[in-house]
């Protein structure tokens, strides 16, 4: 099933207080490659989209933020996310689709898998 942005925010809402497991690829120019895969775990306290001017094109003027205290697995190492926040900018064409219990995000320069982490 396709949702909207909003549907995405109350999707995530509905999540607040549990631990969920987010891949990010970044797309290559031709859209079908993914490079730099990064891992997140973070255990969501709160949800927002921020929205912002910036006269940057590369700078989304949307992005929702995701709040809770997590981790960042790297090749080297894992490191404590950064303000206890976490950004997925909404820019161009976003598709978003429900699977397995999760959620696929597609923007125009990355790919985000969200699944919630089975305790």
């Amino acid at each position: 099933m396709t949702l909207t942005s909003t549907e995405l925010s109350e999707w995530l809402k509905a999540q607040i207080g549990q631990t969920l497991d987010i891949r990010k690829g970044e797309l290559t120019n031709n859209q079908d490659d993914i490079s730099d895969l990064d891992q997140i775990v973070l255990h969501l306290n709160e949800v927002a989209i921020r929205s912002t001017k910036h006269p940057d094109d590369y700078v989304a003027n949307d992005e929702l933020v995701l709040e809770g205290k997590g981790t960042t697995f790297t090749e080297e190492g894992n490191v404590p996310l950064p303000e206890n926040a976490y950004e997925i900018p909404l820019s161009g064409s976003i598709h978003i689709h429900q699977e397995n219990g999760g959620l696929k995000v597609l923007t125009d320069r990355a790919v985000y898998t969200i699944d919630i982490q089975q305790n």
